[in-house]
């Protein structure tokens, strides 16, 4: 499953074409495009020739080129989006699986023609039933959590004024535009079962994962998960302010 997360990305600059501004010409008739891109938060370690695929769930390692992990020879993924609409130069996708910050190197059009294969795709059987033999995990929001979801600022809201501290840029969702679409984000995620294989072999557990700028911590118990906390972390405004930065 893929997040309802929305992104965005800049047209790109004059350094690269003659004339960018026609670069996006007639792009806004696709319903989706493929974003090329930089896994640019992947560190220093030289990738490993096997691992445990991200995407596809199994406990089974493969080859680097037989998975979905992040951690390749070139650093390069590519992603399909929804392209929701263009809007002075600037593309707003939704279905979005990268990260704030991440460098997009292409933009292409998916064209069924040329991207849907000829033929009847098949794939070994450890890849094509990892997910149906995977229990789906249920997910369920505390009631803390609910609260935090409800106070939060989201995105196209008009700013609150206080006067007893300042403004910083996390006290408000950069991307997310309500509560309902946050809490279907982060049910998607969870459903979508992110944990490694090392986790999961831990049983149950408490982790957390950011979602734009916020912190969501949950608790793991077989497969029921639980939103146990939905606030602002001295971790994520890091990751926000790095992301900025670059």
């Amino acid at each position: 499953a893929v997040s309802h997360a929305a992104g965005t990305a800049r047209a790109v600059s004059g350094n690269l074409l003659q004339q960018p501004q026609h670069s996006l010409d007639h792009l806004a008739g696709f319903s989706h495009v493929w974003i090329v891109f930089v896994f640019h938060k992947n560190g220093s370690n030289a990738p490993k020739a096997k691992g445990y695929s991200s995407q596809i769930k199994t406990e089974k390692k493969v080859g680097v080129f037989a998975s979905r992990s992040p951690h390749r020879p070139n650093n390069i993924g590519m992603s399909l989006v929804k392209l929701d609409r263009i809007d002075n130069g600037v593309l707003y996708f939704s279905g979005v699986d990268i990260i704030d910050g991440t460098p997009i190197l292409d933009i292409k059009p998916y064209i069924p023609d040329y991207d849907h294969p000829s033929t009847t795709p098949t794939n070994p059987t450890w890849a094509s039933n990892s997910h149906s033999h995977s229990p789906s995990l249920s997910v369920e929001f505390s009631a803390r959590s609910l609260a935090q979801l409800s106070e939060l600022k989201y995105a196209g809201q008009p700013p609150s004024v206080s006067r007893d501290r300042p403004r910083r840029s996390r006290d408000r969702m950069r991307f997310m535009r309500s509560e309902e679409e946050l809490r279907q984000c982060i049910s998607d995620i969870i459903t979508a079962d992110p944990r490694s294989v090392y986790r999961k072999q831990q049983g149950d557990v408490v982790f957390s994962f950011p979602v734009d700028v916020v912190d969501v911590k949950v608790q793991v118990r077989g497969q029921a998960v639980t939103v146990l906390e939905v606030s602002f972390s001295d971790f994520v405004e890091n990751l926000v302010s790095e992301a900025a930065i670059s």
